[in-house]
């Protein structure tokens, strides 16, 4: 075999340990949904995604820095909260965490948005990351305002994953 064939052989087997870190993660953070805490379940979702981040980036070969994980996660909660806040409130996790404060409703409309929107937006930052690595990239020059467009697609792209998780 020459060099080129077992550098492709290489990227493919990053790409699937990448998308099975990214799916497998993005299940833990659905399931962070349904803590009833309003700070715990958020802390959780968090360190279910530096987690995530962490494993990419040993499947890349890329060092890991957890304040920059916080801080991209941080920078694109911004992003698609900023979008998200227009169109459809009960689909973020400000108003889940807001609403589990209210008795039964607050929590039983936590339950319905939380584990979807942990999911998507947990999707969405390893399928970002997945490209990001592949290309090249390291955690310190990732830049959030660059990536905002393709996250949101990816985010799009975990709310169907999501569903299609629900219904298999």
């Amino acid at each position: 075999m020459g060099a080129e064939t077992l550098e492709v052989l290489k990227r493919r087997k990053q790409h699937r340990l990448a998308s099975g870190v990214v799916q497998r993660n993005a299940l833990w953070a659905a399931g962070t949904g349904f803590v009833p805490i309003p700070v715990l379940d958020s802390a959780a979702t968090v360190a279910v995604q530096l987690k995530m981040l962490a494993e990419l980036s040993d499947v890349y070969g890329v060092a890991f820095n957890k304040s920059s994980g916080k801080s991209v996660i941080a920078a694109l909660t911004a992003c698609i909260t900023s979008g998200v806040l227009g169109r459809a409130l009960l689909g973020t996790g400000i108003f889940s965490n807001i609403a589990k404060v209210m008795p039964v409703v607050g929590s039983t409309l936590s339950i319905v948005t939380m584990p979807g929107f942990n999911a998507a937006f947990t999707y969405a930052l390893g399928r970002v990351f997945q490209q990001h690595y592949a290309a090249g990239g390291t955690m310190a020059d990732f830049d959030a305002q660059k990536a905002e467009a393709d996250f949101r697609r990816k985010f799009k792209e975990g709310l169907k994953f999501d569903q299609d998780e629900k219904t298999a």
